[in-house]
């Protein structure tokens, strides 16, 4: 058993913030002497003087000050608790779970985020991050998703499209060897990162025998370009600050320098989402949706260009 609780320790700061015992219990709604009786017994089971009585007015002694620091995040800790509960029992939405695609920029993401969290408090939110998520999986993993296949998906919104852009290191060869626009056969002989989904190797494997090397996260795939080992279309925004540094270069291709990924927002369920999950959603799409309703079957330029035309590729950022 704890020799003292979480409501001594309320009190006792209420003592102090009211600067005494009379304008604590009005606070309160108690009555003087019960506060006084309170503070009393924290004393006296801790063994400890934690208050000094001058006239009216009450102070901290040195080690009254020192513990009630050291509890005050407890007392913080058990008020958002509690309110917690109160706003569950009254309906409130405990969590939800969002998938999003691997290539969904980050920072907008959590800008959003931010502001969901001051509207919902109480609603704890999962995140998980998914190479080329399709609906399929996200409506088995999530109550929310941001995804790069929609399919047969009711509930669907389509969101700006996420574009990537052709890059190599500013001393990377391709850079050095002709102004230019560089075909297939340039790219040929140098190493393309590819971002691949690792669980899935075979995916993996398939690009065995080519100039390829697999990643399955967009920061490693960012740092294979910038050390110079691999090019790669990365997405633009996520290297915004290395293009204007010049420590990334856009290659000079002859065909497909730019690349898009559409994304959808879809709901897993409609009928049972939580006012949070509708919440969250309607943010996102404010944000980033647009007035499109389907996107297209097959997602241009996500293949490698030795695999353009080949409906099946198991390049990286293939489709199914």
């Amino acid at each position: 058993m704890h020799k003292t609780t979480v409501e001594q320790w309320q009190v006792l700061r209420t003592v102090i913030v009211s600067g005494g015992y009379s304008r604590a219990a009005e606070r309160l709604n108690r009555s003087q002497s019960s506060v006084s009786y309170t503070i009393a017994q924290l004393q006296d089971r801790l063994g400890a003087e934690l208050v000094v009585v001058e006239g009216r007015k009450v102070r901290l002694t040195e080690a009254g000050a020192a513990l009630l620091r050291d509890a005050a995040p407890l007392i913080a800790q058990f008020e958002a608790l509690e309110a917690r509960a109160g706003a569950l029992a009254k309906g409130a939405q405990a969590s939800l779970r969002l998938a999003i695609d691997s290539a969904y920029p980050k920072r907008p993401l959590f800008a959003v985020l931010r502001d969901f969290a001051e509207r919902f408090p109480h609603t704890q939110v999962d995140l998980v991050e998914i190479i080329r998520l399709g609906a399929r999986e996200a409506r088995a993993r999530s109550d929310l998703a941001i995804v790069f296949q929609a399919g047969d998906v009711l509930e669907e919104h389509r969101l700006r499209d996420v574009e990537l852009i052709a890059v190599a290191h500013c001393r990377h060869p391709l850079l050095t060897r002709s102004a230019a626009g560089l075909t297939t056969a340039d790219l040929g002989g140098h190493l393309q990162v590819a971002l691949v989904d690792g669980r899935d190797p075979d995916r993996a494997a398939g690009l065995s025998g080519r100039r390829f090397w697999s990643v399955n996260t967009l920061e490693a795939a960012r740092e294979a370009v910038l050390s110079g080992l691999c090019f790669g279309w990365l997405p633009e925004e996520t290297i915004a600050d290395l293009l204007d540094a010049g420590e990334l270069r856009r290659l000079p291709l002859s065909f497909g320098a730019r690349r898009s990924i559409p994304l959808s927002l879809v709901l897993a369920d409609a009928g049972t989402a939580g006012p949070a999950t509708r919440a969250l959603a309607a943010m996102i799409l404010e944000r980033d949706g647009t007035r499109g309703s389907h996107p297209p079957s097959r997602p241009a330029g996500l293949i490698p260009p030795d695999q353009e035309g080949d409906a099946g590729g198991s390049g990286p950022f293939a489709p199914e």
